[in-house]
């Protein structure tokens, strides 16, 4: 196997020895962009099993045979990595040698009808996956003259202030519903229940703290190594790992606290008390995160983006269903 690198640097040296000479006077723009862990930053040798290697998104207006002419003409190893992706046309594809044209993985089609394909007609802020703004707005571009990939990619890298004020709200909202179970499923003796709501708890925290660093959280596989250079892991780490529920808990706290300090930071709500407290005259530490819901909402209901009321692969794969199920959630109740 040739030395790993990551895959972008790979693709980009692609694009620029291997595919822009072929290319001619033909506009066009390049990048490497969409689904894969590569354009996330987290692909490691493990990845180069399948829908990894030299790669490249070319955005084409009027394409023609572009992708069949690439067949004849692209070298069939690249760095010592093989061009050739098989089986042809499968869901997943992997690097393979080849005696023929080579089923390359360089995407060709127009821009418009890309993004029609990842986030759907409109932008309605709330139907938008998170993993679908992280993979357009990750990766890198290699060739875009006019700017306009980089326009696109500017518009979908945050929030504006309104919704991303909406967005923390129903996050700590969805804490604050929880928060307590920790030491309640304890005090029953049910450590595993103790431990499944702490994954809850973790996983919500998670996000909100990327939500907070206007990261876009990426899906369940990516969203620990999102956040591994945080110093909050190390104590999400402990609250997930100790048996002793006290400790859980403290844990859990620490992070709470560290959310809220950061939260005041940000200054999209009046600054409030950032220190744990009992849980009514039950007990649990918890850090009242409803007080921050409360303050970031403004009255309106917790329901939240689609990442948030929706935990279906099946729903979060499909813009198209993405809007129906916003739409729906956000309508009127009579």
């Amino acid at each position: 196997m040739p030395e790993f690198r990551p895959g972008v640097e790979l693709s980009r040296l692609f694009y620029r020895e291997a595919v822009r000479p072929l290319l001619g006077d033909r506009p066009h723009l390049a990048a490497r962009i969409g689904p894969g862990s590569d354009v996330l930053g987290f692909d490691t040798p493990r990845s180069t099993d399948h829908d990894w290697g030299p790669r490249v998104d070319l955005f084409l207006e009027d394409p023609g045979d572009l992708a069949e002419e690439l067949r004849h003409t692209l070298p069939k190893r690249f760095r010592g990595w093989s061009t050739h992706f098989a089986p042809p046309g499968a869901r997943v594809r992997s690097m393979a040698d080849t005696d023929g044209p080579v089923d390359h993985y360089v995407a060709v089609t127009g821009l418009s009808a890309w993004l029609r394909s990842r986030i759907g007609a409109g932008e309605d802020w709330l139907a938008l996956p998170w993993q679908r703004l992280a993979e357009i707005t990750g990766g890198a571009v290699f060739h875009d003259p006019d700017g306009e990939l980089a326009a696109i990619r500017k518009r979908l890298s945050w929030y504006p202030d309104e919704v991303w004020r909406y967005v923390l709200g129903c996050q700590w909202a969805r804490i604050g519903q929880e928060e307590a179970f920790v030491g309640r499923t304890a005090e029953l003796g049910d450590d595993l229940g103790s431990r499944m709501v702490t994954a809850r708890l973790a996983r919500n925290l998670t996000r909100l703290l990327l939500l907070q660093q206007r990261r876009w959280p990426p899906y369940q596989k990516w969203l620990s190594a999102a956040i591994s250079g945080d110093p909050a892991a190390a104590h999400l780490a402990e609250a997930l790992s100790t048996g002793d529920s006290e400790r859980r808990q403290a844990a859990l706290c620490t992070v709470y606290e560290e959310a809220a300090r950061r939260q005041n930071a940000l200054g999209l709500c009046p600054p409030l008390d950032a220190v744990r407290r009992p849980y009514f005259d039950r007990g649990y530490p918890v850090i009242g995160a409803d007080r921050f819901a409360a303050a970031l909402l403004d009255g309106r209901t917790a329901i939240g983006t689609i990442d948030q009321h929706c935990d279906s692969n099946d729903v979060l794969d499909n813009p198209e269903i993405c809007a129906a199920v916003s739409r729906s959630a956000h309508s009127p109740r009579p």
